[in-house]
């Protein structure tokens, strides 16, 4: 196409967004990455600026959600969304966002990997999928938690809290003898050493804040990278609004402008995504079906460390677990237990069968000795639905809810916790709940690889209907197994860019 203004547009500045200009760049690509962020947002602040917010944001009324969702940093990242991206929900909590670096400002930074089982009916093999785990794993830099400062070749690890490893102690000492259950350390995007632009963690426990030391991995920490290529340009403040197909494909942003390529890449989150798409797609009266994780939050007491000094560490999950509830291959939730000394305070208090004052002395007798743990299901527990929205021309409403029996199997689930933790000597306290659909932020199969159909994606995430328009965000999975999945999204999309890379290269021979 000529004049065209890349060879590849990249709409989007997440994780996925990123992990697909790398491979692109190397092979020479010209790439163009439109963001409706700025940079703004990585001035200095103070800690209270960061803890309390500019306008006391953390002193408002506790709404219910998860702790980091209710954080300064959170708020700013996740309302701006809501207001400017025309999607509602019924009993559904859209999460999106507009801001540099994505939802990867507020992530959990917690590292799983899928294997052969998980992606049996996908149209890839684990092998490339490995492959792309290893780039991505390289690139951002990962830590497990330990109890010992250094692992067995002499590399800095960062230190296991004493309440974790208490608990993982006394797994190891008395494993469920049917091996349904698993705890273990839990791997994170956080490193124990600096490097490039980024320092070691520093064990402050400011992880929801906004982590100041760069230690927990932001795909805008990769921006830094790429604009170091002459092949790569990054437009700020350009969210994109419409595309168009002529002999190439043209992206229009919210100021007017207009950029072409003969290649689109969709990086924009599955909901971003879908709004972009929203003209394109044949939306019916059911809509697009949307996997998304239902969540268990519970709260436990270790008595046995009750008013023991803490170990200094980070906020991020401290242990992973795993429990299989059925025969199938996805019949198994994962979660992680974190340790609730450094997660905001209110949260916990406002839960509390107490007064405000009295709730928060109990909070910091306990404290030290309370764990969280967040248990998620597969997707397929879930039945939501992105519809258009009848009272607006371009809006979109994501209405939630759970698959046929997924109560009766919660119920289950709990029954088959309370067994565990009461092998580990925990006390599950009052406060155990299940979250509203669209908190998890774990979002996938809008339009899955190898599909058929107006809604269905090559293996290289190509939408069927639209030649030259590509998605490599969550919305191509498949399905959503119970695993964190930012790892896996980047690294399909790092093995997308390497197939388009090589496709753009066999055609110039």
């Amino acid at each position: 196409m000529n004049g065209a203004d890349a060879d590849f547009i990249i709409i989007g500045s997440g994780p996925a967004g990123v992990s697909a200009a790398f491979p692109l760049i190397a092979a020479g690509r010209r790439v163009l990455m439109l963001d409706g962020g700025h940079d703004n947002g990585s001035q200095e602040e103070s800690r209270s600026v960061r803890v309390l917010g500019s306008n006391l944001e953390s002193l408002r009324t506790d709404d219910g959600s998860s702790p980091k969702l209710q954080t300064p940093a959170a708020r700013g990242i996740l309302e701006p969304f809501r207001r400017q991206s025309g999607i509602t929900g019924d009993g559904f909590i859209p999460i999106g966002s507009l801001a540099r670096g994505g939802l990867s400002n507020i992530w959990g930074a917690q590292i799983s990997y899928l294997d052969a089982d998980d992606i049996a009916d996908w149209p890839i093999d684990i092998a490339s999928l490995q492959r792309s785990y290893e780039n991505v794993a390289n690139r951002i830099g990962i830590s497990r938690n330990t109890d010992v400062t250094t692992d067995a070749g002499g590399e800095l690890v960062l230190p296991l809290g004493a309440t974790a490893a208490h608990v993982l102690h006394r797994h190891q000492a008395a494993k469920p003898a049917d091996g349904s259950f698993r705890l273990f350390r839990a791997v994170n995007a956080i490193l124990s050493e600096a490097r490039f632009g980024r320092a070691a963690c520093d064990l402050r426990g400011d992880c929801l804040y906004g982590c100041p030391s760069g230690a927990i991995y932001n795909s805008r920490q990769d921006l830094l990278l790429l604009r170091k290529s002459p092949h790569f340009r990054l437009l700020d403040s350009m969210p994109a609004v419409s595309l168009t197909r002529g002999s190439g494909w043209t992206v229009r942003t919210a100021d007017g402008s207009s950029f072409s390529a003969p290649r689109i890449i969709l990086a924009a989150g599955v909901l971003g995504t879908a709004a972009l798409l929203a003209d394109l797609l044949p939306f019916d009266e059911q809509g697009l079906r949307l996997f998304n994780s239902p969540t268990l939050a519970v709260p436990l007491l270790c008595l046995p460390r009750l008013l023991r000094s803490p170990t200094p560490t980070h906020s991020l999950a401290q242990l992973g677990l795993s429990l299989r509830y059925g025969s199938g291959a996805s019949d198994y939730v994962t979660g992680a237990i974190y340790e609730v000394g450094a997660l905001p305070a209110q949260s916990f208090v406002n839960r509390m069968p107490l007064g405000r004052k009295a709730g928060r002395a109990a909070f910091e007798l306990i404290g030290d000795s309370l764990l969280v743990a967040t248990i998620y299901y597969p997707g397929d527990q879930s039945h939501s639905y992105i519809r258009r929205d009848a009272t607006a021309r371009k809006g979109l409403t994501v209405r939630g809810g759970f698959a046929e029996g997924f109560s009766l199997r919660a119920e289950t689930l709990k029954k088959m916790l309370r067994r565990e933790w009461k092998r580990l000597g925990l006390i599950q306290l009052p406060g155990t709940s299940l979250a509203e659909p669209g908190i998890d932020a774990h979002f996938a199969g809008t339009l899955p690889m190898g599909a058929a159909g107006p809604f269905g994606t090559s293996s290289d995430g190509e939408m069927n209907l639209h030649p030259g328009l590509y998605v490599v965000d969550g919305s191509i999975l498949p399905d959503l197994s119970s695993k964190y999945v930012t790892m896996t999204i980047m690294a399909n999309a790092d093995r997308i860019a390497h197939r388009l890379a090589e496709t753009e290269a066999n055609s110039a021979l």
